[in-house]
């Protein structure tokens, strides 16, 4: 098991239709949750990793996550900017990770398992 170094805080929406997982606080991700079914997982996440960072829950295949935005979304929340560069790249990546991953997990608990 992979331990977090921090706990994060999500907010379930549906937006346009689909169930997205939004982050509290920086990097204030939006994260979209895509349905599956156990047949179709590996598919389903196959073509989201073609358009992003992809979670997935340990054991339960029957949704994934895709990351689809971070930071002020293109000005309309310019108090949530995160700069990424050259410099701290690889950091922003791992901790966008780890969101994710805490968010399939929070997922689960709070929605799948909890019906």
């Amino acid at each position: 098991m992979i331990t977090s170094k921090e706990i994060h805080t999500f907010k379930l929406s549906v937006m346009e239709g689909h169930t997205v997982i939004m982050l509290q606080k920086s990097p204030w991700s939006v994260l979209q949750v895509v349905p599956a079914t156990p047949e179709t997982f590996d598919e389903v996440v196959a073509k989201c990793k073609k358009h992003g960072i992809v979670a997935v829950h340990g054991t339960d295949r029957t949704f994934c996550i895709i990351h689809i935005g971070s930071g002020d979304h293109d000005g309309k929340r310019p108090e949530h900017h995160v700069t990424v560069n050259a410099s701290n790249y690889k950091e922003y990546i791992d901790e966008l990770k780890d969101v994710m991953g805490q968010a399939a997990v929070w997922y689960y608990t709070n929605v799948i398992a909890a019906a």
